[in-house]
């Protein structure tokens, strides 16, 4: 539900920083048609007034506009729809929002209601789960419930590639039976023989899925128009089995990339930081060793699950770094955890406290590949 949002978080946001302005042009559109008739045609005026309704009215603007401030006041859009009182909670097909009055609802920053602390997205909904806001990684609970106590160290991120395969079922019983999360980079090829058995089942467990290309052809090598076709077919073979939607992450076969590339994808790019060496062991024991050996909070973990001893060394592993403290979660709950949205056309390599006191977390505070 919060992914579908985000995809819509570029549009609101410029919506936001003229709220301002629509809100002083809608009195002004009021006064009447002999005022409309100085600013242009009539056509002309029904295209403003309908930009100006597809953007929040700010009665009250926001404290501060990456949200870490106090929250703002917004008149209700069309879709939000009071069903309950005139004033309280809401909740519609996209979430929770908080009706101030009967005309105005919280948006894109803090908000006390009952002694509680709650934060709202730039389209007014509450947030759940891990948050980056102002920098800092924010955690609220199930019921929107800011928790100041939450402990981000100990997140991992399980990130597989090349799959889905005859092996991916048995790895994703592992995670609804664990309450592990992970992150699918996969080939439209493979898509195609087994999207329909795995694709959904990730997203009912609340995994993230991106894409590796189509077939593991090197797109540094190939070229863009490659890139771009590769990634659009592996997209509609996702949609399939994905609400419509492709992939909502990257990651380039062999790591091999341009920053040209990574921006013509339009989505997050994702490195990684350790290397299980999976596809050269394919031993249970060795990975799990490699794996375990190597491990630090905030670590991208490079796997596949073609491979059967893969998965039999996660049947292991992850109880256990559960009992050690680790937690596995998605590279979006990862990067969130940590203070980073996700942004199209950057590279992510880690996570960890090395990589953020460096300032070497993606790929804008690393030297262009070549």
């Amino acid at each position: 539900m919060r992914r579908r949002r985000r995809r819509r978080a570029a549009r609101i946001r410029r919506g936001i920083r003229v709220g301002m302005f629509a809100c002083l042009v809608l009195i002004e559109a009021s006064v009447g048609s002999a005022i409309m008739g100085a600013r242009g045609t009539r056509q002309e005026a029904d295209t403003e007034q309908q930009q100006i309704a597809a953007a929040p009215v700010m009665l009250q603007m926001p404290e501060k506009e990456d949200g870490s401030g106090r929250a703002g006041q917004a008149l209700r859009t069309g879709r939000k729809t009071l069903v309950q009182t005139l004033s309280g909670w809401q909740q519609d097909s996209q979430g929770w929002w908080y009706a101030c009055d009967e005309t105005t609802n919280y948006i894109n920053g803090w908000a006390t209601i009952d002694g509680k602390n709650y934060h709202f997205d730039r389209e007014g909904y509450r947030d759940t789960g891990w948050t980056a806001i102002g920098g800092e990684g924010c955690y609220f609970d199930e019921e929107g419930i800011y928790d100041p106590d939450a402990d981000s160290s100990m997140l991992i991120a399980l990130t597989f590639d090349d799959g889905p395969s005859k092996y991916t079922g048995r790895l994703l019983d592992l995670l609804e039976n664990t309450g592990a999360k992970a992150t699918f980079f996969m080939l439209g090829r493979q898509v195609e023989k087994y999207g329909s058995e795995t694709i959904s089942r990730m997203n009912e467990l609340g995994c993230v899925i991106g894409s590796h290309s189509y077939d593991h052809t090197n797109l540094k090598e190939a070229g863009a128009d490659t890139a771009r076709q590769q990634f659009e077919q592996t997209d509609a073979l996702i949609a399939q089995y994905n609400n419509g939607e492709g992939a909502q992450v990257i990651r380039f076969p062999y790591g091999e990339y341009t920053k040209e590339l990574a921006v013509d994808t339009g989505r997050a790019c994702i490195f990684w930081d350790v290397d299980s060496m999976d596809w050269d062991s394919q031993d249970a024991q060795a990975i799990k060793e490699k794996v375990s050996s190597s491990i630090d909070g905030g670590d991208i973990i490079l796997m596949h699950d073609i491979y059967e001893s893969t998965v039999a060394a996660c049947e292991e592993l992850i109880p256990q770094l559960q009992a050690q403290g680790y937690q596995m979660v998605t590279i979006e709950e990862l990067a969130a955890a940590n203070g980073y949205e996700l942004k199209p056309g950057v590279t992510y390599f880690g996570f960890t406290d090395f990589e953020k006191e460096r300032g070497t977390v993606t790929d804008e505070g690393r030297e262009a590949p070549e």
